[in-house]
């Protein structure tokens, strides 16, 4: 029996692009475990580029460090959800539903933890790093501003005024956010555990509740 030529057809290559997005695709993969388990100041190129199987060269091929790498995997992640609830905020679902809906994206948002320990080991590294607390701080405000205008549709759906300062009260609900528990005494080898995400939603419905009427 003879084989045709589409019996022996070769694997078709991928085009340079394609492997150029192959290999960020596995570089962010690898850093997020990195800065998640190791910090940032614990995390470094090569231990990246390692992690994903790749040369320090690739890495720098690809991003400029491992700042801009690490403020490029929140601002994607933070960005994409903080779309979704606008369109949420700006739908025609009732309130009561609206928020509802809201806290089973809060639950599902971080499963395992791993954005809790990035958006609080990015934070401190803020903090300590002068050079990198510029490039934070626009990501930071960016973001700050995007929530503030989240909440205020909410409040404006309910028909009532904020009882305190709106831009206070999303920086505290971003603190706890990027807020983990340590493991507990019983148990110590448990990794560590983000806040549970229900309180974000339940903070917001106590605003809401205790709101006086819009004038």
């Amino acid at each position: 029996m003879h084989l045709n030529d589409t019996d022996h057809k070769k694997p078709q290559r991928l085009s340079r692009e394609e492997r150029r997005l192959q290999t960020r695709v596995a570089l962010r993969e690898a850093a997020l475990r990195e800065f998640a388990l190791c910090g940032v100041s614990g995390t470094s190129a090569e231990r990246i580029a390692e992690a994903a199987g790749f040369t320090r060269g690739a890495f720098y091929s690809n991003f400029e460090n491992k700042q801009a790498l690490l403020l490029d995997l929140i601002s994607e992640r933070i960005q994409s959800e903080q779309a979704s609830w606008i369109e949420l905020a700006n739908s025609q679902l009732d309130l009561d539903t609206l928020l509802t809906t809201l806290e089973a994206r809060t639950e599902g948002f971080d499963p395992n933890g791993l954005w809790s320990l990035i958006a609080a080991e990015t934070y401190l590294h803020a903090l300590r790093d002068p050079a990198f607390a510029a490039d934070y701080r626009a990501y930071h405000d960016a973001s700050r501003t995007t929530f503030v205008r989240i909440v205020e549709s909410l409040f404006r759906r309910a028909g009532k005024a904020a009882p305190m300062d709106i831009d206070e009260f999303c920086d505290a609900m971003l603190t706890l956010s990027r807020s983990v528990r340590l493991p507990s005494a019983d148990q110590p080898d448990e990794a560590p555990r983000p806040f549970a995400k229900h309180l974000l939603m339940t903070l917001v419905r106590g605003m809401l509740a205790i709101a006086p009427p819009a004038r």
